[in-house]
C-alpha cells in the first residue's frame, strides 16, 4: 500500500532516559514526558515494588514508559541502561538525571560509606549516564540533558555538607558540560527544586515545615509536577536557547528574604477589614 507522503516525513518519536524516574518528581517527569509523546526508560534503582506499581499505572494510561533497574552511579550500569534504550528504540535524545539520595549528616559524624554513597548516587551517576548517551546524542545532533541540582547547591545548610557538595558539583557539571557539548546540539540544564512534597522530603517537612514554610513567599511547598513542567520544557525544541542555566523551582525561596512578614502584614490588613 503507498504511504501518504507527509507520512513518510514525519519526525520518529523522541525517546528519553529519567532515572530515578518511577517515584517522586521522577515520576512525574517520565508522566509528562510520555504525555508529550516521548518513548521514556524509566530507571529504579530499588524499591521494586513501587517500580512495579509505576509500571501498571504507566500500562493503564496507555503512556510508553519502559521501567528498567539499574544502579547508575556505576559506569557499567549506566551504559547498561543506555544500551537497552537504545536497542530497544534506536535512538537517545533527551537524558533526565532526576536520581538522587538527601539525607542530614554533621561533618564530624560522616563516615567515608556516607559520603560515598551522596556522591556516587548524586553526581557520579549524573557524569556516567552523559558518558553514556552521548554518542547516541552525537550522532543525531540533538539531545537535551537536565540535571537535578537543588537549592542546596547554592545555600549553605547545617548538617548537609555531603548533599550540598554534591549538588554544588551538579551545578558545574551542567555548566562546564553545557559548553562541550554544545557542538554537537545539545543543551544541558539544571532544574534546582527547593522544597517539593516528596516521600524523601516528607520527614522534613513534618520536622520544620512551618518554619520552611514562612521563606517560601509562594506560601506552599512544592508539587513533583510543577518541577516536571519546567523539565518537559527544558526536554523540548522550544528549549533550543537555553542551556548551562541552573534554573529554580522553589516558589521564590532563593529569591527574597523573609516573606513570611508579607503574609503577616495580610493578615493584619484584612482583620482590620472585619
Amino acid at each position: 500500500m503507498e504511504r501518504n507522503p507527509a507520512e513518510c516525513n514525519e519526525k520518529p518519536r523522541r525517546t528519553a532516559i529519567v532515572t530515578g524516574g518511577t517515584r517522586g518528581m521522577g515520576l512525574a517527569i517520565t508522566r509528562l514526558l510520555a504525555q508529550k509523546g516521548m518513548s521514556v526508560l524509566a530507571v529504579y534503582r530499588s524499591r521494586q515494588e513501587e517500580a512495579e506499581a509505576a509500571a501498571r499505572r504507566f500500562l493503564e494510561e496507555k503512556l510508553d514508559v519502559t521501567v528498567f533497574k539499574a544502579d547508575v552511579g556505576f559506569k557499567a550500569e549506566a551504559e547498561k541502561a543506555a544500551a537497552f534504550a537504545f536497542a530497544r528504540w534506536g535512538h537517545i535524545d533527551v537524558l533526565v538525571n532526576n536520581a538522587g539520595v538527601f539525607d542530614f549528616c554533621f561533618l564530624e559524624e560522616m563516615t567515608e560509606e556516607f559520603f560515598d554513597d551522596m556522591y556516587r548516587t548524586n553526581l557520579k551517576s549524573m557524569i556516567y549516564m552523559t558518558q553514556a548517551v552521548l554518542p547516541h546524542m552525537k550522532n543525531g545532533h540533538w539531545g537535551r540533558i537536565v540535571n537535578a541540582t537543588s537549592i542546596s547547591g547554592s545555600l549553605a545548610d547545617v548538617g548537609l555538607v555531603a548533599y550540598a557538595c554534591s549538588k554544588a558539583g551538579v551545578n558545574l557539571l551542567t555548566k562546564v558540560s553545557a559548553g562541550e557539548l554544545a557542538p554537537y546540539g545539545i543543551t544541558v540544564n539544571a532544574y534546582a527544586p527547593g522544597i517539593i512534597h516528596t516521600d524523601m522530603t516528607d520527614p522534613m517537612i513534618r520536622e520544620r515545615g512551618d518554619a520552611q514554610l514562612r521563606q517560601i513567599p509562594a506560601g506552599y511547598f512544592g508539587k513533583p509536577e510543577e518541577a516536571a513542567n519546567l523539565v518537559g520544557f527544558l526536554c523540548s525544541e522550544e528549549a533550543a536557547y537555553i542551556t548551562g542555566e541552573i534554573i529554580g523551582v522553589d516558589g521564590g525561596m532563593m529569591k527574597v528574604q523573609n516573606p513570611g512578614r508579607a503574609y503577616d502584614f495580610v493578615r493584619k490588613a484584612e482583620r482590620g477589614k472585619s
